[in-house]
This record gives structure tokens, sequence and C-alpha cells, in this order.
């Protein structure tokens, strides 16, 4: 059964400034159950902590990370039965044409997903993504999550950190999509210290 709401981009427009991008509200991709099931059953294991710090590196982040689909490879099998069914969605032609329309971009060849998870002090600095890349598509498994928190994505006016157009919280539900190109910058804040949270997030990139 599909676990993505057929019509998810019906009413969806995306911003323009100060690129193409689209948040889509919790309830919008699929209705509030499957979202409290889904971030229920996140994934925990085979992660593998990334830290790349320090001056002189294009991008900096510090997070877990797991992949879990590349091009041409079958949705895996040790993920609970929701979960195979969401990533066999995201995979799947469906959502590439409706994707596609909805940007008005060439349908991607294929995707890769990988899950993601943000611990204390975790962040993700501005960037762009590789030229690869036609969209990124990220999905947002916090229940009750708060901007005070931290880990917001935010939309930037260009490589300044601090020149942010727009934030996403990453509320249980809510999803942002990104155009790739040459002005897409997008960075994660921090997570607040001290609280013992974990931000967590399925992130997809349609390939060319």
């Amino acid at each position: 059964m599909p676990v993505l709401a057929p019509d998810w981009t019906d009413t969806a427009a995306c911003r323009t400034t100060p690129y193409r991008w689209l948040a889509t509200a919790p309830g919008r991709l699929y209705g509030e159950d499957t979202a409290a099931e889904l971030a229920a059953t996140f994934p925990q294991d085979d992660y593998v902590r990334l830290d790349a710090t320090g001056a002189g590196r294009d991008k900096t982040y510090r997070n877990y990370s797991r992949p879990l689909l590349g091009p041409g490879q079958d949705v895996p099998a040790g993920l609970p039965a929701l979960w195979r069914g969401l990533v066999a969605d995201l995979a799947g032609e469906p959502y590439r044409r409706q994707v596609a329309a909805l940007l008005d971009q060439p349908v991607a060849a294929a995707v890769e997903i990988r899950l993601v998870r943000h611990a204390d002090t975790d962040w993700l600095g501005p960037h762009t993504d590789r030229a690869d890349k036609l969209f990124s598509h990220v999905l947002y498994f916090n229940p009750g999550w708060q901007a005070g928190w931290g880990g917001c994505l935010e939309i930037l006016d260009g490589d300044d950190p601090t020149a942010v157009h727009d934030r996403v919280v990453p509320q249980l539900g809510a999803s942002a999509l990104l155009v790739r190109s040459d002005r897409s910058w997008h960075q994660v804040g921090a997570v607040t210290a001290g609280r013992g949270r974990e931000r967590r997030s399925l992130v997809l990139h349609g390939l060319r």
C-alpha cells in the first residue's frame, strides 16, 4: 500500500526567492498517524559518525549518517514494513514524475536516500549541492520539535551563514524540497546543546 499521499503536490506552490524551494506542512505527505508510526520506528542502527570540521573545507558538518538506497539498489529488507513502503514510494517513477512537474525539471534518472541524525551541537554548514543532483528532499521525524531547539533548515541568500532568508522547523511530518543550483545555498543550524534530543531526517537526492 502506498505511504505517500498521491495528491501531495496538487496544491503545492514553490517559492522563487532566493531560489526555487518548497516547504510542505505536516499532514501533506502522509497522515498524522503514519507520521507518528514512522517516527516511532525510525531506524536506530548502522549509522556512521561523520565529522568534517576545520578550515579549508568546501562543506562542514557533523552528524550520524546511514545510506538507505542508491541507484539500482533494492529497498533494504531489514527496514520496518512502513519504512519499506516509504522508501519504495520515494524511489518510484510516480514520485519522480510528480517532483519533476512541480519543479519544472526533467524527471530524475534515479534517487539516493539516506537517514541522518543530528545530536547535540551537530550542524551542517552553508553549501550548495553537487551538480549531478536535480533536487534535494528532506523529510522530518521529530515529534514536538521547537525552533528554539536549533536544527532548522536555513535557506540562505548566499554563502554567508548569517544571511538567513527563511527557516524550516524540522517538525514531524514536515518536509523541504530544494532545487539544486549554484545559488541554492542552505545550512542546518546547530542543535541546541544539553537537551539530549536528536534531529532525525530522511535526505533524498534526485540525480540527473
